[in-house]
């Protein structure tokens, strides 16, 4: 694997390159524009990426660990069995975008906006999502253990088959939500109701 170390990208041109098997560990994307960059098993790790254009690109089996990403745009971008472990999202432009099977555990997504976003079988263990906005978002088989969501709105989401824990079903709003038996009874139990046959 190219191992890059410390290297500045700042307001670099990289538009539709593709990286493969590349490690870059403490580096500078800042205002960089990476639109339509395409990686696959890269990995990223304590790098910058405020300010980066990363607009319709395509990851496959790339890590972002512990990355900044401060005004990052993200729409039309997507991300298939990657992870984001410990990343850190602000003021992001991150919808619309694709993710299949992502680990988002640890990340810090505290007032995003994800709206409508699919992410079906995503991990979100110990994650920071207070206050993000997941409306209308497909959560089904997702992993929220753990998660802090104080605030986060789900209206409209389907939770179906999501991993949670006892806060989210008194800490979100969930108007309209869709959830499984399982979950409803776990829902009353949050909200000290018996169930009885």
């Amino acid at each position: 694997m190219d191992e890059v170390v410390g290297e500045d990208y700042s307001e670099a041109r990289l538009t539709g390159q593709r990286w493969e098997n590349r490690h870059f560990t403490d580096c500078t994307f800042r205002d960089a524009d990476l639109g339509e960059l395409h990686t696959r098993s890269v990995v990223f790790t304590r790098c910058d990426f405020t300010g980066t254009d990363l607009g319709d690109s395509v990851h496959a089996l790339t890590a972002f660990r512990s990355c900044r990403f401060t005004r990052t745009t993200l729409w039309h971008s997507e991300f298939r069995g990657c992870s984001f472990l410990g990343s850190e999202f602000d003021q992001c432009r991150m919808r619309p975008m694709l993710v299949e099977e992502v680990d988002f555990t640890l990340a810090s997504l505290g007032g995003a906006d994800l709206r409508g976003v699919d992410f079906t079988d995503c991990r979100f263990r110990e994650a920071n999502l207070v206050r993000t906005d997941m409306r209308k978002t497909t959560l089904c088989s997702a992993d929220l253990f753990g998660a802090r969501t104080g605030g986060v709105n789900l209206d409209d989401a389907d939770l179906r088959g999501a991993h949670v824990g006892a806060d989210l079903w008194t800490t979100a709003s969930l108007n309209r939500a869709r959830i499984d038996l399982t979950q409803a009874v776990a829902y009353a139990a949050a909200h000290g109701l018996l169930v009885e046959n």
